[in-house]
């Protein structure tokens, strides 16, 4: 069986078009707005300073 060069190529692509979407995807949920960073500190020094 012989394989197509741009069948590879396509393959390969759409296989790196995925994972990308993925890890974008899974990254995305870590990271944090500067608001909600604030907020935290701002908690925590309530909590452990007053």
């Amino acid at each position: 069986m012989t394989f197509n060069s741009l069948t590879l190529f396509i393959a390969s692509i759409s296989t790196l078009m995925i994972i990308f979407s993925v890890s974008k995807i899974f990254f995305k949920s870590k990271k944090r707005s500067a608001e909600s960073i604030y907020k935290l500190i701002d908690d925590l020094e309530k909590k452990y300073i007053y």
